[in-house]
């Protein structure tokens, strides 16, 4: 099995956490939602260990990215509620023991129908990339759904809600600007500076 390069753990915002702790790292995440570098650093720690206990998930690579993903997306959830017991330093037999429990109820598509890319849209990106969309208002947000999710020709997304092509053209940088502006700096300067825009994951 080939393990994926996570090039933000190589990142100077995330270099700069390493003698933290966990439970250290899991207060920072809790406390200050507008920023997103310890949920990163959490990932850097843990990522390695959640790909290869995926990877005995799923038959094939696009699975297991989709599932590694998607394991991720529900440990961004559930560390949000974590109350840790007095004392704990180390997430990770919490860690494997919510994998676990992702592992055993998560579906997961057949390789055609994925979507996710891991270069593309690396978790904890995606993770923040879904919070934002879930901030635009509800006709900008069926829009990006439809362009970046479901990858939507202009004229799909036109006769879907009753717009002209050029009017879907017209709100399409608008979502993206607002995506954007919704998404924490640090997370910006980790996976989009001198980047180009990514599409949003399904």
């Amino acid at each position: 099995m080939q393990l994926p390069d996570f090039c933000e753990c190589q990142h100077p915002l995330i270099q700069a956490l390493q003698e933290q702790t966990d439970r250290e790292l899991l207060r920072q995440f809790q406390s200050e939602p507008t920023q997103g570098r310890a949920f990163v650093a959490l990932f850097c720690r843990y990522a390695l260990m959640v790909y290869a206990l995926v990877s005995h998930a799923a038959p094939a690579g696009v699975q297991v990215d989709y599932l590694f993903a998607t394991t991720w997306r529900y440990l961004f959830q559930q560390l949000r509620e974590f109350s840790p017991p007095e004392g704990l330093t180390s997430l990770q037999s919490w860690v494997v023991d919510r994998t676990g429990d992702w592992l055993s109820r998560a579906e997961i598509p057949p390789p055609d129908q994925i979507r996710y890319q891991l270069p593309v849209a690396p978790p904890p990106l995606w993770c923040y990339l879904q919070d934002a969309l879930d901030q635009l208002a509800t006709p900008l947000r069926t829009v990006m759904l439809l362009k970046t999710v479901g990858r939507w020709s202009d004229e799909q997304i036109g006769q879907e809600l009753d717009l002209t092509p050029e009017q879907v053209a017209a709100l399409i940088p608008i979502g993206q600007n607002e995506l954007m502006a919704h998404l924490p700096a640090d997370i910006w300067s980790i996976y989009l500076q001198e980047q180009p825009q990514p599409e949003v994951a399904s």
